[in-house]
């Protein structure tokens, strides 16, 4: 950062540097997003957040759930129980669970 800068020439250079990085990866096109970019962000006004970052103390180390699997009790009467995937019973008629990604059809494949 150069201290000689004030905020607003800081700023500038800033966005000039993001602009140039879009030119030099993506192009042209790249260079005109980023730019169209940051005049709606300058229109809108909008200045980031300084927000500190949360941290959430836990009261023990979370459980391995791949060794022991997730037990959560909802209330006296309902425990939903999810067990390990190398424990988890299978239907003999259609064998071990298999999960597949859906893939959409390329309309395009062959032409």
């Amino acid at each position: 950062m150069n201290e000689k800068l004030g905020d607003d020439e800081f700023v500038v250079d800033q966005d000039d540097a993001m602009v140039r990085r879009a030119a030099q990866r993506y192009g042209t096109v790249g260079a005109m997003l980023a730019g169209g970019m940051l005049v709606f962000d300058k229109l809108l006004g909008r200045k980031p957040k300084e927000d500190a970052a949360v941290v959430i103390e836990a009261a023990s180390e979370p459980g391995n759930i791949d060794d022991n699997g997730i037990t959560l009790v909802v209330d006296d009467t309902l425990t939903v129980v999810s067990p390990p995937p190398h424990l988890r019973r299978y239907d003999p008629n259609t064998g071990p669970r298999i999960v597949r990604k859906r893939r959409k059809p390329n309309p395009y494949k062959g032409l």
